[in-house]
């Protein structure tokens, strides 16, 4: 999805960033010849568990804080991660769509997954008459081999 905006986590200034399903924070240092960027930290996605917007509304606190609660089976670490930023809301409904987008995929790719097992279930259910040994679907009143009943006995 790419580029979100610019944050302060953990009191270092970068960017962050939506890459493979990960949640990117990238810093920026800067020497005196040179600038270079490091990846300070990787939240994947689907370990976020909540996102609230705290602070911006006391006196001493005029800075919002976009708080992101994550799965500790999924991710090692601290599980609260805090991002000030200038609009949370934005932040915050980009990785809400994001979320969503990812859910959507593995519900898809369940249903498939889900479909194909029914047909292959229902296509290899046969019966064998009892007459004539033929085998016939379930659903099947009279053997198409011989004619005779089956499925009542």
């Amino acid at each position: 999805m790419g580029l979100i905006g610019e944050c302060k986590y953990r009191g270092t200034s970068g960017l962050l960033s939506i890459n493979g399903g990960n949640l990117v924070f990238t810093r920026q240092d800067r020497g005196i010849f040179s600038q270079t960027e490091r990846v300070g930290g990787v939240i994947p996605i689907n370990a976020i568990v909540s996102m609230n917007i705290e602070g911006g509304s006391g006196l001493f606190t005029k800075t919002k804080k976009l708080v992101l609660l994550v799965d500790g089976t999924k991710i090692q670490g601290i599980p609260r991660h805090e991002f000030e930023v200038a609009d949370p809301y934005h932040f915050q409904k980009v990785i809400q769509g994001e979320i969503d987008s990812q859910l959507a995929r593995q519900a898809q790719s369940q249903q498939a997954v889900k479909e194909v097992y029914v047909k292959e279930v229902t296509s290899v259910v046969k019966i064998p008459c009892p007459y004539c040994g033929g085998l016939n679907e379930v659903t099947e009143k009279k053997c198409a081999g011989c004619g005779a009943a089956i499925g009542g006995k």
